[in-house]
């Protein structure tokens, strides 16, 4: 056993070196002699930088240790032979060791079995073991390292030498051995002054073979040692053992007591409790706990700890439970478990409590187990003192009340349950935290198929994923479901589905016989356990309608500082009540929140909670108008709701800033509006939708644009505000043309129009006429866009509003370029690019670069043209607006082509089509596979022209815009004409006709004469 005859073994009991082929190969340097030692000894365990660091440089490492580090772990990754076993991680290294590889790992290994054997009853096997592994030690131990790295990991090992050591010698006591033994104990007491146990093994020996006198004697030298150089007596187990031999009486077993009693006793505890039933999922977790017990080796000087945290009813005891069932042969000593009820209905077990069930566990006589926590926390720590064993610790509610029950051996396993995360109990100990997650669909499926059966589910898989998403995907809400399914086999899984969408969920899912294991019991006693101010905060979480939520809302809320909400906040994590969500937000599961919204309306009032969620929308609204004043919407002539908060409102210092709070608030905010409207806040709910109306636009979210106006709609009709009436018509018509209902567009901006001039309110009305000029640009009615375009900016010139006049102005602008008035569309756009740098709109600056570029390249301005286009990608990056920058890119393989430079033609309009569908812009892919496929016909592809123009036709009746349809009427017709199928083409260029004559653009003179000569030539 001493050595691997073949293949490599990395040694660290002793000389650090590696065995390999029957060799040993000298590991240079005490740096890299320290590197790999520290690696084996964490064997199969992420080693972080610091610990690395700290091992070289003993907590002073140099400028340059980062780089040194590297150099080192290269020489050892060398030495080791094995590309694979050394792997680096964003925190550190991990040594990929298989069972027997490190010398250490066969000593624990070959210790265990020896305890084993002797718990068995086989005092020779365990001998022969345990003599097999401490046969391996060469030397001290982790020689040649660093010298403050071996002073505390070696004295870590020595321990584990020492501890093994006299355990076989109590067994070679059991088998008769007195003999043999006495000269090797006469030289571990010299070694060993201060350790009792060899002394009284000693003692034993010399009294067994009849020299009692000397066994006495050895007491005397002992306690006078002892007074010399401690001041104190020796210990009272040797105390007995003294007084044992004065009176005559027969001594065995071995000092301390608490190991003769285990080893005497055969104790191999297996309290786990029973197998969860139908267990499913959580594989990955199951990989987790597999990985930290692989490791288990290299924690020589450290147990190993697992806390498993997460909310209530996510299944953490369960999955300790598989586990611990799933690895039994890892422990041959045994498996402990102890219920701390740390969030149970009674009082939590005192340290005391635990530490008597323990101890009772490991076969301690209830007459012998101490009165003292701090007694019981020793004898309970020397009775696992090299010892293999699992210790379960469930339910555990706060790091102090584990701290006494973690053994001192490196060899057992601890696994914590806790809805608690126990962070304190990191600060003290090296704890795994694994929290769990909820599980996936096809896991939830799964469960509920094992408890009721494949056939109950098979034909109701909608029905099925349907009563998982109510469950919230939570273990114990699936259970309890399936509790109730099963107990009426008649009930089908949709019926069931209708009930909890029809009632409170909690009640529907309790089993009203035993109503303590339910959902709704499980929050109720984890929400008992937090300080008022954190459930204060649960219960205002409660009240919030949005999936997620970010400190300024809660401090919106609560009306509270912002320190008291993090320290709320960082509480409710910890209980596992809240979950980090993503950019700093704070995500509440659904079945806690409709927990904390019942706890809210049990212990708050009426106004106390619509108080709260006054000061929220309040919150919503002002903020929300801060942050789109930086990304360029018009506010002009709305009175808001109320004022804005004295505080709490962020100041956003340019459109960037803006932006990414609107994305990170986006779904809260659709949810603030719904909410808003249901509950009769009218006017916040109309107001926070038309702020975010650009919104909409920038983001192309044009479904949410349509479904959040028309909620507005009714929110601003029920309010009785007509001022407010007209804007959202207007917002809502354009929302509505953009999804490509014109006509429905049209109709809600007359509305609006009509309101205004019923009103008499000059601002509305050439706001509303702006806004219908701009449709019936989409209409194709250029005339008429023209007309109310006019109409509209002479009122806002009137008015002073240089804003509103400006927009108009821009609309005005494309109308005349759709007309072929180049030069009129030239100063319209170059009077708004004007207005919009002076006041910083980046935004639409980007774009209206980008349409002066299109007026630039009808006036055969290419090199303009191409300049406009490349500031307006420049821009559109700075602003990350991906889909106008598709626009400008494509004018670029537009200029390319019309230069002979079709190749980098192709690869710019490829580009565009490929962001502009990521980001689901059909009207500008539309544009883009026209302009493709106009480029692949000059190049004499006429299939793959033909296959684009036929895609772009099929996008412009999507988009419904009638100018954009006979464009590419004209082109699918060019395609066609192409590849000989001239009838085709004449059928399309009299489809495009049909739609462009009337509108009076150029293109419809050009394609009457293309029909004109194509018939001439057929002639």
């Amino acid at each position: 056993m001493n050595e691997k005859k073949s293949g490599t073994r990395l040694r660290v009991l002793g000389p650090v070196d590696i065995w390999r082929d029957e060799h040993s190969v000298s590991v240079l340097g005490p740096k890299q002699r320290t590197l790999l030692a520290l690696l084996v000894v964490r064997a199969n365990r992420v080693v972080p930088h610091d610990r690395l660091l700290t091992a070289l440089w003993a907590g002073k490492p140099p400028a340059t240790s980062r780089r040194l580090l590297h150099n080192y772990l290269w020489s050892v990754r060398r030495l080791l032979g094995d590309a694979n076993a050394l792997v680096g991680t964003p925190t550190g290294y991990t040594l990929r060791l298989r069972p027997g590889d490190s010398d250490l790992d066969v000593f624990l290994s070959e210790t265990a079995a020896g305890r084993s054997a002797m718990a068995a009853g086989d005092p020779a096997k365990a001998s022969e073991r345990l003599g097999s592994a401490l046969a391996l030690w060469r030397g001290p131990a982790l020689d040649g390292t660093q010298p403050d790295f071996q002073a505390v990991e070696g004295a870590a090992l020595e321990e584990l030498r020492v501890t093994a050591l006299l355990d076989r010698i109590d067994a070679d006591l059991v088998l008769g051995r007195h003999a043999e033994l006495i000269g090797e104990l006469r030289l571990l007491v010299a070694e060993h002054p201060l350790n009792e146990g060899f002394r009284g093994q000693l003692m034993r020996a010399f009294h067994r073979i009849g020299r009692t006198a000397e066994a006495l004697e050895e007491f005397r030298a002992a306690r006078r040692h002892f007074r010399e150089e401690l001041g104190l007596d020796p210990g009272e187990e040797l105390v007995r053992l003294h007084q044992s031999i004065l009176a005559g009486e027969p001594v065995t077993g071995s000092i301390p007591a608490e190991r003769a009693r285990i080893s005497s006793t055969a104790v191999v505890p297996r309290q786990l409790p029973a197998d969860i039933a139908r267990f499913t999922g959580r594989e990955e977790s199951l990989r987790r706990l597999d990985l930290l017990l692989s490791g288990e080796p290299g924690g020589a000087s450290a147990v190993v700890i697992t806390a498993i945290t997460g909310t209530p009813g996510i299944g953490k005891t369960a999955l300790a439970t598989r586990w611990g069932h799933r690895v039994t042969d890892r422990f041959p000593d045994g498996q402990l478990y102890v219920n701390l009820h740390g969030y149970s209905r009674g009082q939590p077990v005192t340290g005391a409590q635990a530490l008597y069930q323990l101890l009772r566990g490991l076969g301690v006589a209830t007459d012998e187990i101490p009165h003292e926590v701090d007694e019981r926390a020793s004898m309970y720590r020397s009775l696992l003192a090299g010892r293999r064993m699992l210790v379960v610790l469930d339910n555990a509610a706060k790091a102090e009340q584990v701290r006494p029950l973690l053994p001192g051996s490196s060899l057992c396993k601890v696994v914590i349950t806790s809805r608690d995360s126990l962070r304190g109990l990191s600060v003290t100990h090296d704890v795994h935290s694994l929290t769990l997650d909820l599980l996936s669909p096809g896991e939830a499926r799964t469960l509920l198929g094992a408890v009721l059966g494949e056939d109950r589910i098979r034909d109701e898989p909608g029905a099925v994923l349907e009563l998982a998403r109510l469950c919230g995907h939570l273990p114990l809400a699936l259970r309890l479901a399936a509790a109730h399914l099963s107990s009426r086999p008649t009930l089908s899984v949709a019926d069931f589905v209708t009930r909890l969408l029809r009632e409170n969920r909690l009640t529907a899912l309790d089993i009203e016989e035993d109503p303590h294991i339910g959902v709704r019991a499980a929050f109720e006693t984890s929400y008992r356990s937090l300080p008022e101010p954190a459930r204060r905060t649960f219960r205002l979480l409660g009240l919030h309608p949005g999936p997620d939520i970010g400190v300024d809302e809660v401090v919106a809320l609560a009306h509270s500082s912002v320190d008291d909400v993090r320290a709320a906040l960082d509480t409710l994590i910890g209980a596992h009540l809240v979950q980090h969500g993503i950019a700093g937000r704070f995500v509440v599961h659904d079945l806690v929140s409709l927990f904390a919204r019942e706890r809210a309306e049990a212990d708050d009032s009426e106004p106390v909670r619509r108080g709260a969620l006054t000061q929220l929308f309040d919150w919503y609204l002002h903020t929300t108008k801060a942050a789109m004043e930086h990304v360029n919407t018009d506010y002009s002539g709305i009175t808001l709701v109320s004022e804005p908060p004295s505080h709490g409102i962020p100041v956003f210092d340019d459109h960037d800033s803006a932006t990414r709070w609107l994305d990170a608030e986006y779904p809260a905010l659709i949810s603030a509006v719904n909410h808003a409207a249901e509950h009769e806040w009218f006017g916040y709910a109309w107001q926070i939708a038309y702020t975010l109306d650009y919104f909409f636009y920038l983001r192309d979210r044009i479904d949410d644009w349509v479904t959040v106006h028309q909620t507005a709609l009714s929110a601003v009709r029920q309010a009785g505000d007509r001022h407010g009436e007209g804007r959202v018509l207007n917002a809502l018509g354009t929302a509505n043309m953009f999804s490509g209902k014109i006509e429905r567009c049209l109709d809600y901006q007359r509305q609006a129009l009509d309101l205004s001039r019923t009103a008499g309110d000059r601002k509305e009305e050439a706001y509303a006429l702006g806004r219908l000029g701009y449709s019936l640009l989409w209409a194709g009615d250029f005339r008429q866009a023209i007309q109310n375009c006019v109409r509209a900016i002479e009122l806002f010139s009137r008015l002073g509003d240089e804003h509103g006049e400006a927009t108009v102005t821009f609309t005005l602008g494309i109308a005349h370029l759709r007309l072929g008035h180049s030069l009129d569309a030239l100063r319209c756009v170059e009077r708004c690019l004007a207005f919009e740098r002076k006041a910083g709109n980046r935004n639409d600056e980007a774009y209206t670069l980008k349409v002066l570029g299109d007026v630039h390249e009808s006036l055969g301005d290419l090199t303009t043209a191409l300049d406009l286009y490349q500031q307006s990608i420049q821009l559109n990056r700075e602003v990350g607006n991906r889909r106008f920058e598709a626009n400008s890119v494509n004018g670029i393989g537009r200029i390319r082509r019309r230069q002979g430079r079709h190749a980098e033609a192709l690869e710019h309009h490829r580009n565009a089509l490929a962001w502009a569908r990521e980001g689901g812009d059909q009207y500008t892919e539309c544009e883009i596979l026209l302009d493709l496929g106009t480029t692949l016909l000059e190049t004499g592809d006429g299939r793959a022209a033909l296959e684009n123009q036929q895609a772009a036709l099929d996008a412009a009746l999507t988009v419904k815009d009638p100018y954009l349809l006979g464009l590419a009427h004209d082109h699918l017709a060019h395609a066609l004409h192409a590849l000989g199928r001239t009838d085709e083409a004449r059928s399309r260029w009299k489809s495009a006709l049909d739609i462009l004559s009337p509108m009076g653009v150029p293109e419809a003179g050009k394609i009457a004469e293309r029909m004109r000569e194509t018939t001439a030539r057929a002639m």
